[in-house]
């Protein structure tokens, strides 16, 4: 059920204007197996004073172990959780409270919760974020290979424009997913009450490498304009998909100002055209070069530099999975493994096509680390002077023939 903005604003205003509402000031604690950890319910906006004395009655699971009851003392309730099994994002929760004199409870336990994981190694932890902004860094750096080797020669030629084309299509509809995400407090309050108690899907990083590369691709397409490129352009087949995305996303916009889907609902469709662009933006670059019998122009530093971040990506999932004995990222969000694994699946085969296939491959203008060719200028040098030597060597004298 799609819910009007006037009912959404007036839920948001009463959360704010709650009386007698329980808050956890902890919401998201991380503990090791066998550890103990504090948790600290706070009564706010207290209209009785009776409710100082509330007993909270509180979520009970095998993978932690707190009190079935807290007794609240001078508006604070402290509740010491102990760690038992690995576990992502277990929720402590408080289910009721009974106060003296009164048969129901009169706190508002909505935000009376707190999310727990239980980690068998913090030393694996730390190497989880390690891994993380490692791999982070890696896909940031990725994009100034191709914007300094396209720099370095002054052309573009190599770079298939429908690669780059489809590049900044996808990280222009990531990068606004996730500015929306994140600082949108309407779609923020629509997801909240969609998925309740869940953690933000969207992070400040997030936003960050989103942004910046849509910014990369948008340079690196001014490049195009400026430097040579021969006669490369986007393929009339990469205009019509490119079309068909655009049109997409604003008939996405049209129904959302129509009421019939909510902001939430455009905003993830948003999600869906970056999807549709990695599943097919590496192919015309792939064909290109293999057409080309060529990798010359087409950074390999780029794919390096791809390939490290989505190992990482993927070791980082594997290492939280360890971590908290929770497999279920790999199958419960299969589309976010079956990207990653798509680009690391294409990167294998542009290093292939670098190393093993095109090598030697005799370009002009070429200058870049992995293919040694020669520099067009020097060779035109070396003919003239080699026809000049030849020149030198032919003999002066006279042929006399005799009769």
């Amino acid at each position: 059920m799609k819910l009007p903005v006037s009912i959404l604003f007036f839920i948001s205003v009463s959360q704010i204007l709650a009386f007698n509402n329980v808050i956890v000031t902890q919401k998201e604690v991380e503990i090791g197996v066998g550890e103990t950890a504090s948790i600290t319910f706070q009564i706010k906006n207290h209209t009785s004073s009776t409710l100082n004395q509330t007993r909270i009655q509180l979520s009970q699971s095998p993978y932690i172990t707190n009190p079935d009851v807290v007794l609240v003392d001078n508006w604070w309730a402290n509740v010491t959780v102990s760690g038992e099994r690995p576990v992502a994002g277990e929720i402590l929760e408080a289910l009721n409270c009974t106060t003296d004199g009164e048969e129901v409870c009169s706190l508002d336990l909505h935000d009376a919760y707190s999310r727990i994981t239980v980690i068998r190694s913090h030393w694996l932890a730390i190497l989880i974020q390690i891994v993380g902004w490692t791999y982070f860094a890696a896909w940031s750096v990725s994009f100034y290979p191709q914007m300094y080797l396209n720099f370095k020669r002054k052309s573009v030629v190599g770079l298939n424009f429908d690669f780059l084309s489809l590049n900044l299509v996808g990280f222009g509809a990531y990068a606004m997913f996730n500015l929306l995400m994140y600082y949108n407090s309407h779609v923020k309050n629509i997801y909240s009450m969609e998925n309740p108690r869940s953690p933000p899907p969207v992070l400040l990083n997030d936003v960050v490498f989103a942004v910046h590369a849509f910014l990369a691709c948008f340079v690196t397409i001014l490049q195009c304009i400026f430097y040579e490129r021969d006669q490369q352009r986007v393929s009339t087949k990469c205009i019509i998909l490119i079309i068909g995305l655009v049109s997409f996303g604003f008939v996405s916009v049209v129904v959302t100002v129509l009421n019939k889907i909510t902001i939430l609902d455009f905003v993830v469709s948003l999600s869906y055209i970056k999807m549709a662009v990695t599943c097919c933006k590496y192919f015309p670059q792939a064909y290109f070069n293999y057409q080309r019998k060529s990798t010359v122009g087409w950074s390999i530093g780029n794919i390096l530099l791809d390939f490290t971040g989505g190992s990482l990506d993927i070791l980082q999932m594997v290492l939280q999975a360890i971590n908290v004995n929770d497999w279920s990222a790999f199958y419960a969000n299969p589309v976010k493994f079956g990207l990653g694994f798509v680009s690391i699946f294409f990167d294998i085969i542009f290093m292939i096509q670098h190393y093993a296939l095109y090598p030697d491959a005799e370009v002009p203008h070429n200058e870049y680390h992995g293919v040694d060719n020669p520099d067009p200028d020097s060779i035109v040098r070396d003919a003239e002077h080699g026809a000049a030597d030849n020149e030198s060597m032919e003999s002066t004298d006279p042929i006399i023939v005799h009769d």
